[in-house]
């Protein structure tokens, strides 16, 4: 079975940095708070790309 999310497939190949500068621009552009300055919540949208972009099962890309 392969993977058809392109978006899912994107991640999971993407390197740390850009994630990371994926999730900086979005926390910059979807929260005008102050969570866009927040380290921890950075984080929890990466880990979030992380958790959207694993293969479910049997799936492979």
């Amino acid at each position: 079975m392969a993977y058809s999310n392109k978006i899912a497939e994107m991640l999971a190949i993407a390197s740390e940095g850009d994630k990371v500068e994926l999730a900086h621009f979005l926390a910059n552009n979807l929260d005008n708070g102050e969570h866009a300055k927040d380290s921890a919540f950075v984080r929890q949208i990466v880990a979030a790309f992380d958790r959207f972009s694993a293969p479910r099962g049997g799936e492979r890309f």
